[in-house]
């Protein structure tokens, strides 16, 4: 008795075993997309609520007052950031080439 080996049969068997492991690899896309949706919109929340609990101190509110009533003060501070100011004056080493270059 010989066995004969159905080349379709295996490849439908293979390929609904790629299926199965496309599904799950699928719906964990799909979960680490909404992740870092719901990331983005909390960061954002974050922001929204630093800002506005920073204005309510500013408008008279004391922290303690805020914290007694249920307002927490934020995870993250409003940024304050100042930028730097540019350099006016050259380097010491362009500066030095510089008088050099002039004095010849």
């Amino acid at each position: 008795m010989t066995t004969t080996t159905d080349a379709d049969a295996i490849e439908s068997g293979l390929r609904a075993l790629v299926d199965a492991r496309m599904d799950a690899g699928r719906s964990l896309a799909r979960a680490a997309a909404e992740r870092d949706s719901i990331r983005e919109a909390l960061a954002a929340a974050d922001a929204k609520y630093a800002t506005e609990h920073a204005a309510a101190v500013n408008a008279g509110w004391s922290t303690a007052e805020l914290k007694r009533v249920g307002l927490e003060e934020p995870t993250t501070k409003t940024s304050t950031r100042r930028t730097r100011r540019r350099r006016t004056t050259p380097d010491s080493a362009d500066g030095g080439a510089a008088a050099a270059d002039s004095g010849q």
